[in-house]
């Protein structure tokens, strides 16, 4: 037998084009095939200031199909247990649109078995034993219906290009890293103006955060025995002295000066404050300042977490570059990945200009680098997610891999020996 049913989501999409606002996803949950798809208006163009178009979609509910549900005949009695197997269905997905789309109003659900006939209304439950022939699950009734399908008018907004990452982590049942919760739970609250809560999750995921990067930094770079690193970095070590301190010794300069050090410290007073003194934020703060060292804290948060990413795929990263260097004779390249799937590599060869390699020697790179990339990582699209440089040495670009094609860069002409690659 088969379900299907409709579970009210509102959100806005917005994409360089209609066909990146859609998303159908099929994938294997509990040993049952599911089936999802984004249900809402039809994209409308919109003009920006700089005379680009972007379109917008209004989504209005997420339907959700069950192929192959273990329930014979549907009687009332059965009705609790159906509703636990669909919730379980549902909040894999809403988790996944909240914490990898950052759409904080996709919230999971818990409800009680005794809300079962009411929510199936809602949601417009039917059942079909062939997939063609649909039949409501309970009698359908235009009033009870009608109020049923009413529901807050509170919108999220979603970039189309978050939508790749949405599906898989839908498919793949990914668990998102704590920090990434704490941050869509502080948006959340600062959408309902929330300061104090929000300033809290901000704070706490700040914390779990840069713990980590410290911990990985010291270890990866520093050769530190973790057991020395855990007598260094304690609790009585506070969030502040940390940042105030600690990050100046890690961090390259250019990233210091993402930092607003003053803002960011601010925030954690704050934080101090309501946790073990008044329990609530200092009083006479502008929101607008407030607002401001709470994203500053986001930003820092967001940037340490990409640094540690970083940190905590070189061992991947240096034997896919040994690999190559072993394979081709080439100099190792340095190698850095940018979100789960996009990698950046540049190599440098030390040459005078005719010396350097031929196009096919460099085509060759590219395609020796994406066989070990894709053996990573199964989602990996070479034309999609790796970039190349090519230089020769020290700094001077010869050649770019991006898209599936090689760009050659001129050559001075004031070189000596000039010609083409």
């Amino acid at each position: 037998m088969k379900i299907k049913w409709h579970y009210p989501l509102p959100l806005d999409l917005k994409g360089p084009s209609p066909e990146r606002l859609e998303l159908a996803v099929e994938f294997t949950h509990r040993r049952t095939t599911v089936k999802i798809e984004l249900s809402g208006d039809t994209p409308k163009p919109v003009q920006t200031d700089k005379k680009q178009v972007i379109f917008y979609r209004t989504l209005r509910d997420i339907i959700f199909q069950i192929e192959d549900i273990k329930i014979d005949i549907i009687q009332e009695s059965e009705y609790p247990r159906l509703l636990k197997i669909m919730v379980s269905t549902m909040n894999r997905v809403l988790r996944s649109i909240r914490n990898t789309g950052f759409a904080e109003i996709a919230k999971e659900i818990n409800p009680h078995g005794s809300d079962s006939m009411r929510l199936f209304r809602r949601w417009a439950v039917e059942i079909s034993d062939d997939g063609k022939n649909w039949v409501r699950l309970l009698k359908e009734d235009r009033i009870l219906d009608l109020i049923s399908v009413l529901f807050p008018g509170n919108l999220a907004e979603i970039d189309s290009s978050l939508l790749p990452d949405i599906e898989e982590s839908i498919q793949d049942d990914i668990t998102p890293r704590p920090e990434q919760e704490f941050l869509v739970n502080c948006i959340e609250y600062l959408n309902d103006r929330n300061f104090r809560m929000a300033l809290v999750e901000a704070i706490i995921g700040l914390d779990i955060v840069i713990n980590q990067y410290l911990n990985s930094y010291l270890s990866s770079f520093k050769n530190i025995p973790k057991e020395r690193i855990s007598l260094f970095i304690q609790p009585q070590m506070g969030l502040s002295a940390r940042i105030a301190g600690l990050l100046d010794l890690c961090l390259h300069p250019d990233e210091i000066k993402k930092v607003e050090f003053k803002n960011v410290l601010k925030a954690i007073s704050w934080r101090n404050e309501i946790i073990h003194r008044s329990g609530h934020l200092p009083e006479g703060i502008p929101e607008e300042l407030i607002r401001t060292n709470i994203l500053s804290v986001l930003k820092l948060l967001s940037l340490i977490a990409s640094l540690r990413n970083q940190i905590e795929s070189l061992p991947e990263m240096r034997k896919i570059g040994t690999d190559l260097s072993e394979q081709l004779s080439i100099p190792a390249p340095n190698i850095w990945v940018s979100g789960k799937h996009r990698i950046i590599m540049e190599f440098s060869f030390i040459s005078i200009i005719k010396d350097f390699p031929e196009l096919e020697k460099l085509e060759a790179i590219a395609q020796n680098a994406i066989l070990l990339l894709s053996e990573r990582d199964k989602r990996f699209i070479a034309e999609e997610h790796l970039y190349i440089r090519f230089f020769r040495f020290p700094k001077e670009l010869r050649a770019i891999w991006n898209k599936g094609n090689i760009a050659l860069i001129p050559i001075n002409p004031n070189d000596i020996g000039t010609q083409s690659l």
